[in-house]
C-alpha cells in the first residue's frame, strides 16, 4: 500500500503535534480533545482511520511540486479540520449529553484550524474563495443527504459532505503555483470519497438502517425495488446475501476506479487509496457470491469448504 507506508513516522510527527495543540485547550476541554483525537489517531489499534482527511497532502505532493514542510502544515491543518467536522457530524447524528462541551470544543477546533492556515494564505490569497465554497457544499450536502436516491443521480453530491477535505489539496496546489490543477485533482478527490462513502455504507447498513441515516447501499436497494419507503433487516440481507446487490455496488465503485485510473496519473497514491476501496468492495462481493453458489450446491459442500482444510 504505497499510499500508507513510509508515512507512519510523519503520522506520528502530526498527531504528537495536534495533541500538544490541544493541551493548550482550556479545562476541561483539553481533556476532551485529547480523547477525541485518540479516536481519529490512525497509530492507535482500536482507532477510526480517516487516511485521506491528513495524507491527502503527501498524496498530491508530486503533482504539486511541494516540498516535505508545506505537506506537513497542511497535514496539520487538515487534521484540525477532519476533528470539527466529525464534531458537527456527531452532532447531527445524535445529541448527546454532553452537547455543550462538543460545541464549545468544535469551536476551538476551528480556530486552531484558521490560525494554522492564516501565516500561509493572505487575506488576498483565492484559498478564501475556495474555502468558502468547500464550507458551502459541505453545507448543502449535509442538509440533503436524506433525499430519495441522491446517491444514484448525483453521486458526487455525496462526495461534498467531505468538501473540506480539499482545503489541503488545493491549499498546497496554490501554495506551489499550480492552481491549474486544483479542478481535475478535486474531481480525483470527490470520486475517491463518493467511493469511501460507499465503502463506510457498506460496513454501516445495519445501523444506518436503524437509525433512518442515508446510506448509499440502502439507496441502491430502495431503487431496485422501486420503493422509496422503510426497508427492514431481512429484505436488505436476502438483498445482499440472495439476490447479489453488493455485486452490482461493487461494479459501480469499480467504474469509478476505471475513471480514476486515467484521470490520476500524476496522483498515484491517491489512484492506489481508491484500488484499496474498490477492492474491498470486490472482493466482500465477490465472498458473498462464492457462498451463494455453494449453498446452492448444497449444505455439505458449504460447510465443507468452511471446515475442511
Amino acid at each position: 500500500m504505497n499510499w500508507l507506508n513510509g508515512y507512519e513516522e510523519e503520522l506520528r510527527k502530526l498527531f504528537a503535534e495536534a495533541r500538544e495543540a490541544i493541551a493548550q485547550f482550556p479545562a476541561p476541554l483539553d481533556r476532551r480533545g485529547l480523547a477525541y483525537l485518540q479516536k481519529f489517531d490512525p497509530l492507535q489499534k482500536e482507532s477510526t482511520k480517516n487516511y485521506i482527511c491528513y495524507l491527502l497532502p503527501y498524496w498530491v505532493k508530486e503533482a504539486a511540486g511541494a516540498d516535505d514542510d508545506t505537506c506537513r502544515r497542511l497535514a496539520l491543518a487538515n487534521v484540525f479540520v477532519m476533528l470539527y467536522y466529525f464534531i458537527q457530524d456527531d452532532l447531527m447524528d445524535t445529541v448527546p449529553s454532553e452537547w455543550r462541551e462538543q460545541l464549545a470544543l468544535a469551536n476551538l477546533m476551528q480556530t486552531r484550524l484558521l490560525e494554522l492556515y492564516r501565516p500561509l494564505f493572505p487575506a488576498e490569497s483565492p484559498f478564501w474563495a475556495y474555502y468558502r465554497q468547500y464550507v458551502e457544499e459541505w453545507a448543502a450536502s449535509v442538509s440533503a443527504e436524506n433525499e430519495p436516491e441522491l446517491f444514484l443521480r448525483e453521486p458526487l453530491r455525496i462526495a461534498h459532505k467531505a468538501s473540506p477535505v480539499k482545503f489541503a489539496s488545493t491549499g498546497l496546489l496554490l501554495l506551489t503555483g499550480r492552481g491549474d490543477r486544483i479542478a481535475p485533482v478535486s474531481r480525483l478527490v470527490e470520486e475517491t470519497l463518493v467511493t469511501l462513502q460507499m465503502a463506510d455504507d457498506r460496513a454501516d447498513w445495519r445501523e444506518d438502517l436503524e437509525l433512518g441515516s442515508a446510506n448509499c447501499l440502502l439507496a441502491m436497494i430502495r431503487s431496485e425495488r422501486a420503493t422509496s419507503g422503510a426497508l427492514d433487516v431481512a429484505e436488505v440481507k436476502r438483498a445482499i446475501y440472495m439476490e447479489g446487490v453488493l455485486g452490482r455496488y461493487a461494479r459501480v465503485a469499480e467504474e469509478r476506479h476505471r475513471l480514476v485510473s486515467a484521470a490520476g496519473t500524476d496522483v498515484p497514491e491517491l489512484v492506489g487509496f481508491h484500488a484499496f476501496l474498490t477492492d474491498h468492495l470486490v472482493l466482500s462481493a465477490e465472498s458473498i457470491e462464492r457462498d451463494l453458489q455453494l449453498l446452492k450446491l448444497g449444505g455439505f459442500t458449504y460447510w465443507s469448504s468452511k471446515n475442511v482444510k
